[in-house]
């Protein structure tokens, strides 16, 4: 007889002695022995990218080993990016985990849980339906735009934000939605880089017809300034929405101040009318032509300009109406801008904010 041996399964080689396994007490008599132990065991061979469902025994420094019935555990390195996904799990749970490498030299195989999950959420994150937003983190403004963490299924992969589809309007302060965290939609893939590129406005567009929906006449709302022309100030309000304040329904005192009024500037305002998807503003709470007028109405308007297709004229500060070509060549008589003229209202067409007139 040979001498009697302690022998500790050789998978143990390198573990932490905290580990508390079974030690096989073995009578070899020669090499041959030791051959015919290994036979016993039905040794699977694992294949690099799969997914294998593994029994998880346990964690040193350096490693998280998980039993598969493999010729060796897989370990998977003990890190936060890798531990996080174990919190719940105790000794002898089963865990799905991908076999990132086969080391055939020192037969080593290392896995990964986290890339498993992230090559799940990208082919997910690729299918998603259209019209659905995920969540993203603006991490840094860039000269194109900013870097993002887009966080799905618990994951969070890397994308990048144009500067054009950061929001509704161009940004008064493109450093105001850093560290934001807000919904996204997807509009590609760079596979070179490995970066989804999305959209914050195609999101807020998709909001715009409920919005809408809900505005109310009589509430006060407030919103900021994107830009100014010489007519009126466009205001972004309700996360989504852009809409117009006439110059004549700016609270008095700033009409000789409007360069004062840049982008990024507060202001408070009434909803006055909707137009289709155009937003109509007004500081000034007040009746116009334009809320009552009738086919048949006469009025003393004032020609504001002469168009190949017609003549325009204003009726009061903010309601304008068009005598056609064909209604003007009816008579001899000749008009300048600025005269007055009577005309008569012989359409109205409110979905487009149009008014048709003739010589009266």
């Amino acid at each position: 007889m040979g001498k009697k041996m302690n022998y500790r399964d050789p998978k143990l080689v390198g573990m932490n002695e905290n580990f508390d396994f079974d030690t096989i007490n073995l009578i070899s008599e020669s090499d041959q022995e030791l051959g015919k132990l290994y036979e016993r065991y039905e040794l699977k061979t694992p294949k690099e990218g799969e997914v294998y469902n593994l029994t998880y025994i346990g964690i040193n420094d350096s490693y998280i080993m998980f039993d598969g019935g493999f010729k060796d555990y897989v370990r998977v390195e003990n890190r936060i990016g890798e531990a996080k996904y174990l919190k719940n799990t105790s000794i002898g749970d089963s865990v799905d985990v991908m076999i990132s490498e086969i080391n055939e030299s020192d037969y080593f195989i290392h896995g990964s849980i986290s890339i498993m999950y992230e090559s799940r959420a990208h082919a997910n994150l690729k299918s998603i339906p259209e019209g659905q937003s995920v969540l993203a983190n603006v991490k840094e403004l860039t000269p194109a735009g900013y870097n993002i963490d887009i966080q799905y299924e618990g994951i969070t992969l890397p994308g990048f934000m144009p500067n054009t589809l950061a929001g509704i309007n161009k940004l008064y302060d493109p450093n105001s939605i850093i560290g934001k965290i807000f919904d996204v939609m997807i509009e590609s893939y760079a596979k070179d880089e490995g970066t989804y590129i999305v959209s914050r406005r195609k999101y807020l567009q998709s909001l715009i017809p409920s919005y809408i929906k809900d505005l109310k006449s009589e509430t006060i709302y407030s919103g900021n300034v994107t830009g100014t022309t010489e007519f009126g100030v466009f205001v972004e309000f309700n996360e989504c929405l852009t809409g117009m304040i006439h110059k004549t329904n700016l609270n008095p005192e700033w009409h000789e101040k409007m360069s004062l009024i840049t982008p990024g500037f507060g202001i408070e305002f009434f909803i006055k009318e909707i137009i289709k998807d155009r937003i109509i503003l007004t500081q000034i709470l007040r009746e116009t032509i334009w809320d009552t007028i009738k086919i048949g109405q006469i009025f003393t308007g004032k020609i504001k300009d002469t168009k190949q297709f017609g003549t325009l004229v204003s009726l009061d500060s903010e309601t304008v109406g068009l005598i056609h070509t064909s209604e003007m060549e009816k008579t001899n008589r000749k008009f300048s801008i600025g005269d007055n003229i009577k005309v008569r209202v012989i359409s109205v067409d409110r979905p487009n904010r149009k008014i048709f007139l003739t010589l009266s």
